[in-house]
């Protein structure tokens, strides 16, 4: 993997997640589960409400942000969380919960530096996504992309 797919999660919030701290943009086999037990046009339906649902969010974080209400980010960034671990978005699922942590502290500041590191997560998660279900054919393998 390159350097914008790959990146260490601080030990706290990959323990908090239960997922390992060095962690990639995406959980292959959350995916592939996903793909065999809904089927790949139920997987690409709901792709497309993650994508719209997760731009929802970010910008209603940011929102939240500028009018320096931590927490309406906390639950911003709480359901993004939520749904980013439902697709295997590790990376995205780990910011959210950093920035949900921050937000429950009042810790502003931290919540506007990570701002624009949602905003390339939050383009890059999607993109991936689009990539893997983008196979031609009838069935989906996340583990081959």
């Amino acid at each position: 993997m390159n350097e914008k797919t790959e990146k260490n999660v601080d030990d706290e919030t990959a323990m908090a997640l239960g997922t390992p701290a060095d962690t990639s943009l995406l959980d292959f086999a959350v995916l592939t589960r996903l793909n065999d037990d809904l089927g790949r046009e139920s997987v690409l339906e709901l792709m497309g409400l993650f994508r719209t649902e997760s731009e929802r969010r970010r910008h209603r974080i940011e929102t939240a942000v500028a009018a320096r209400d931590s927490a309406a980010a906390c639950h911003e960034a709480h359901a993004l969380k939520g749904s980013a671990l439902t697709f295997g978005a590790c990376l995205l699922g780990a910011l959210a919960f950093k920035m949900e942590q921050a937000g429950r502290r009042g810790d502003l500041e931290g919540l506007v530096s990570d701002l624009s590191e949602l905003a390339r997560l939050t383009v890059e998660t999607q993109a991936a996504l689009s990539r893997v279900f983008s196979a031609s054919g009838d069935h989906c393998d996340p583990e081959s992309s």
